[in-house]
């Protein structure tokens, strides 16, 4: 009986050790997006990460909950990196936060290197990124592939408790061009339908 109670005892105390070194992280709660985009989650104990595959440049809502530990330590580093796959040339981006703020620190904003970062900025809601020539790849918020030149972002969790949401809100800004170009494009198109009817 001894032998079954130290067992049991053993067994328990390992359950919780196992819990109380269970990592805990803000945890992706739901994606609003065109059907064809793409989210993965890569969110990790003290980490807010995503990979956006863009396939419609239109607008990607993601709803994360935080748990006890990240309110505990008040803040979640943040990063994300963004592939332009819609075959349009993207001029400005706009990520934006609701329910969580940016701190002061600012995070980084790459490219992979066949369009560059011509300007950015950051408010405590909003980071803002504008590229030269117009983007066709991809391009990262804070430090999504781990390289040792760029820093992640940090979001402030005050006024949040265990269980409520934060929301970031990832919207495109296509090149003019595309638009000149789709015009120009549904003008040929009515020409042509003109042009058959009379």
């Amino acid at each position: 009986m001894s032998t079954i109670r130290n067992a049991m005892a053993a067994l328990l105390g390992a359950l919780a050790l196992a819990q109380a070194g269970t990592a805990s992280a803000a945890s992706l709660h739901s994606v609003a997006a065109d059907a064809a985009n793409q989210v993965t989650d890569y969110s990790q104990a003290g980490l807010v990460s995503f990979d956006l595959d863009w396939h419609q440049l239109s607008h990607t809502g993601l709803q994360f909950t935080v748990d006890a530990a990240d309110v505990h330590n008040g803040s979640l580093a943040f990063n994300a990196l963004v592939r332009n796959l819609s075959g349009l040339g993207l001029e400005q981006v706009y990520v934006s936060f609701q329910g969580a703020a940016l701190s002061p620190a600012q995070g980084s904003v790459g490219t992979d290197g066949f369009s560059e970062v011509a300007a950015h900025s950051a408010s405590q809601q909003v980071i803002w990124a504008q590229f030269a020539p117009a983007l066709g790849t991809e391009f990262y918020l804070g430090n999504p592939l781990a390289t040792t030149t760029a820093l992640n972002w940090t979001l402030d969790l005050s006024g949040l408790q265990a269980g409520q949401q934060f929301s970031v809100l990832v919207s495109a800004v296509p090149e003019p061009g595309t638009y000149a170009l789709v015009l120009a494009g549904l003008a040929a198109v009515g020409l042509v339908a003109a042009r058959r009817r009379a």
